[in-house]
């Protein structure tokens, strides 16, 4: 259910997809703790002193909507299934030459997966909260991400049961960060293809994850980001649009500013009611857009979406981005929408 009031966003609101561009001391603790230099409390110290700066830069950009930076998250991998019983690291097989996808850190099954503690969302958005009054979101990495990177092993049959077994755990995570005050929930989905079922089961995957959760619930749909990189060749959600209709969401992120607005076309035809958050900002590109041209990926935008449907956000997360350029590109994308927004008066 949608859970903002006409009143609390601006006509063409602004978000973040999640991450932001990680400060450069966060890299020296990551080191010192490899290093065994520092402890629990001198960790949660950095991560939270990482996590202010990251709401302050939001904010000081003036996006509507923000997160808390996912700072409190290792990584975006680790963090998850580093929550998850019943996994064991495995070794890549490929160690030289350009780091890509095949040399994530990857897990086997040996026992049936259970998230005894939680994923920690809850913990995350009280802290972030207390920060900010603007509002605030809380992504998740769905089931179907989290299984990507898990190999079934002897317990499961494939990832896609590996999926269905995270539903409720995930489906509990939910409750739990909105019983914590959140409003705004967020499935972060790179890997949608992998469902062996195909898109009918992707919907019914994503839809029991929601199931009683009584949010604004936001799906990030894109093509993956590992080292500013695709994860697939061919971006394209063509075979999943006509889907969209069955998801039980408010609103819906496709990743078009680093296709160059390829498919938007789309949104008029399987878009229905719900609201489009239009990727305009290319979080793969290393250079500055200029304003000029993410106000025409707006306008392209609103030649297949009303006004009031539409939502603006950067194509991806900004963990890959350096944060310099990270609050660029947030200012950039919120003079867009103000030029855009006095076009249409």
């Amino acid at each position: 259910m949608l859970t903002y009031q006409p009143n609390d966003l601006p006509l063409l609101p602004t978000q973040v997809i999640g991450s932001h561009g990680v400060p450069g001391w966060i890299w020296i603790v990551r080191d010192a703790v490899a290093a065994g230099k520092m402890g629990p409390f001198d960790i949660d110290e950095a991560l939270k002193d990482a996590t202010r700066l990251a709401i302050i830069d939001m904010e000081e950009a003036g996006v509507d909507i923000i997160s808390d930076g996912e700072m409190q998250r290792a990584d975006f991998t680790w963090h998850f299934h580093g929550k998850v019983h019943g996994l064991e690291p495995q070794e890549f097989a490929r160690r030289l030459g350009y780091p890509g996808p095949d040399q994530l850190d990857a897990f086997r099954a040996v026992a049936p997966l259970t998230v005894p503690n939680g994923y920690g969302h809850a913990e995350e958005f009280r802290y972030a909260r207390t920060l900010t009054d603007k509002p605030l979101i809380s992504p998740i990495q769905s089931p179907v991400t989290q299984a990507f990177r898990i190999d079934p092993g002897t317990v499961y049959k494939n990832k896609t049961e590996i999926a269905w077994a995270l539903v409720p755990f995930i489906n509990q995570e939910l409750k739990d960060v909105v019983a914590a005050g959140c409003t705004h929930v967020q499935f972060d989905e790179p890997a949608y293809w992998i469902a062996d079922g195909g898109p009918e089961e992707m919907v019914e995957i994503f839809n029991a994850c929601v199931e009683g959760v009584e949010a604004t619930i936001g799906f990030h749909l894109c093509f993956g980001n590992f080292r500013g990189r695709p994860a697939t060749s061919h971006r394209s959600f063509a075979v999943f649009a006509p889907h969209f209709k069955d998801l039980h969401v408010d609103v819906l992120h496709i990743e078009f500013a680093n296709r160059n607005m390829y498919e938007v076309e789309l949104w008029e035809q399987y878009g229905g009611d719900k609201i489009l958050c239009a990727g305009v900002i290319d979080v793969k590109g290393r250079s500055l857009e200029p304003v000029d041209v993410v106000a025409d990926r707006i306008r392209t935008c609103l030649r297949h979406c009303a006004p009031d449907k539409l939502w603006l956000a950067p194509d991806c997360g900004f963990s890959q981005t350096p944060r310099f350029l990270a609050n660029e590109k947030m200012r950039v994308m919120v003079e867009a929408a103000a030029m855009v927004r006095s076009e249409i008066g």
